[in-house]
């Protein structure tokens, strides 16, 4: 097992890689190409916050920001696969906005607020509009678990996904394993080595998953795709 700086130094070379890729980059003349692209950039801009995280002194709350990174992948998936899926989208964001909304607006230290509550009433009111016109086409909420089922991805949900779950909630096991010691309770402890290549595996995968995807919304061409994923498979396999 290679020691921790050298398998995150990989990692970043990694990150360094896929980069080069977006130099040049065009994104498709389409809504639904550029919310891929927005996705795809977050993805990327999450691996880097998870370096940062692992070369922190808080490197087990790294995998949080790889949680994060398999949603966005997981929507990128779907959209790629059904460009209608936008709408799913924006259907979500209003209902997930306007239940936001509604709850300031019922706080009770929110009502002497008159403007507060006349800005929220207008978001509303956008947010509804949307909400009842995909309502209307027969939009509903979508799971997380539908989300990674419809996109053959149902497997990842029930592993690596709820794994990463569990790092960002206050799960009982992972207190434990990040602060029980031997009669002592433990501060920044590093992840273990076994775990931190692990983490860092998945993220990869995710990152250069996405990667591959940018032909379908983007100028770049399968070629340029196949070297920076070759090269960064080489740059891995002796990890």
């Amino acid at each position: 097992m290679h020691e921790p700086n050298e398998i995150i130094s990989a990692a970043e070379e990694i990150g360094a890689t896929f980069e080069t890729l977006l130099e040049e980059v065009e994104v498709q003349d389409s809504g639904e190409a550029r919310i891929s692209a927005c996705l795809f950039l977050t993805i990327a801009e999450l691996y880097i916050a998870m370096l940062s995280v692992m070369r922190s002194r808080a490197q087990s709350h790294a995998p949080v920001l790889v949680r994060s990174m398999h949603e966005a992948f997981v929507d990128l998936q779907n959209l790629v696969a059904d460009s209608s899926y936008a709408d799913q989208m924006r259907f979500d964001n209003a209902d997930q906005m306007l239940k936001t909304s509604d709850g300031f607006q019922a706080a009770p230290d929110m009502q002497d607020n008159e403007e507060a509550l006349r800005t929220l009433a207008e978001w509303s009111a956008k947010e509804q509009k949307t909400w009842d016109e995909l309502k209307g086409m027969g939009y509903k909420p979508l799971r997380v678990f539908d989300k990674f089922n419809r996109v053959g991805m149902a497997g990842e949900y029930t592993t690596s996904y709820r794994f990463f779950c569990s790092f960002s909630h206050s799960d009982l096991n992972t207190l434990i394993a990040r602060h029980a010691g031997i009669g002592h309770l433990r501060f920044t402890d590093p992840l273990p080595a076994e775990t931190l290549k692990s983490v860092l595996s998945i993220a990869i995968n995710i990152y250069g998953r996405g990667v591959q995807r940018l032909p379908k919304f983007t100028n770049v061409s399968d070629d340029k795709v196949k070297v920076a994923v070759d090269t960064a498979e080489a740059i891995w396999k002796p990890i």
